[in-house]
């Protein structure tokens, strides 16, 4: 409202000081709060700016999955190493199949030197590809145990695993390098030779019953004896460590028929398992030799 003041000159002059109304002073406490949201607002964009992104979940298990399968496929007590690129695939499912099938057929083929009383005690590394479609192939013995049957028990335990079940389709690798180690009668692995005693009264016999020597070509007799039960049937496994499948040759009956070409080694190993106890077999050694001239 208006108030009158007196001037030097002793006139009143009025002098006009405008109210302010309630609506002026709610546009300014208006414009106040949203100045302070906007200012609070820009400080949290800063800050999410400048903090580092944080992992998604899923991805930083599936890193630490692969990071510990590294770390096993790499300690010196572990049975499986990866040699070639995996691509970000997770082989560990994979593997215990892998790790499950050659096992199975390894103890099937342990010597008696590896068994009690005697129980030899030994450590030895074999590399081999895996195809797409399971196919075993480039078999090679890296570190021999210096026993050359506790080398082919191990040899012949991954060529009978041929084919092994098909790489995960997710890879888009056409196979998959691996060293597997073996270990007879050692406490220090997850996968050894200890046997323990067998309970079961199946026994199998082979005559004869060292070793038979066959020209390529040619054909041998092997006698077979299942002691223990009615079932006498057995199963044969023909394993080399300078062929596989025909390429060691084959079986009828008990015949065997020896291959066309010579193998390097020139030997196959017979295993006669018995079908009412798979853990009863027995073995005999083939020496595979040239054929004879007719000339």
């Amino acid at each position: 409202m208006p108030s009158a003041s007196p001037d030097r000159s002793g006139r009143r002059v009025e002098v006009c000081c405008p109210m302010k109304t309630p609506l002026s002073v709610g546009r300014t406490w208006a414009l106040t709060l949203h100045l302070l949201i906007l200012l609070c607002c820009l400080g949290r964009l800063n800050a999410q700016h400048d903090a580092p992104s944080p992992e998604p979940k899923s991805q930083s298990l599936e890193t630490s999955q692969a990071k510990r399968q590294a770390d096993n496929s790499n300690s010196s007590g572990s049975p499986i190493e990866i040699l070639s690129d995996t691509m970000g695939v997770n082989f560990h499912p994979y593997l215990q199949k892998v790790l499950h099938d050659v096992r199975q057929n390894w103890y099937g083929l342990i010597p008696e030197v590896a068994r009690p009383p005697e129980s030899r005690k030994g450590r030895l590394s074999i590399e081999f590809a895996i195809l797409r479609n399971g196919d075993i192939k480039d078999l090679k013995l890296v570190e021999s145990s210096g026993d050359v049957q506790l080398d082919r028990a191990a040899w012949d335990g991954i060529t009978a695993s041929s084919p092994l079940p098909p790489l995960p389709m997710e890879f888009g690798g056409s196979s998959l390098s691996l060293r597997f180690r073996f270990f007879y009668n050692s406490d220090k692995s997850p996968v050894t030779g200890r046997i323990q005693s067998s309970k079961s009264i199946v026994a199998v016999s082979i005559s004869p019953p060292d070793s038979l020597e066959v020209p390529i070509g040619g054909s041998g007799i092997v006698i077979v004896t299942v002691m223990g039960t009615t079932n006498k049937a057995v199963t044969w496994r023909i394993t080399g460590l300078g062929c596989s499948r025909s390429a060691c040759g084959k079986m009828l009956g008990d015949l065997y028929i020896a291959p066309q070409a010579l193998p390097r080694p020139a030997s196959v190993t017979l295993t006669a398992i018995a079908e009412a106890d798979p853990t009863a077999s027995a073995s005999i050694a083939v020496n595979l030799v040239a054929a004879k001239s007719t000339k």
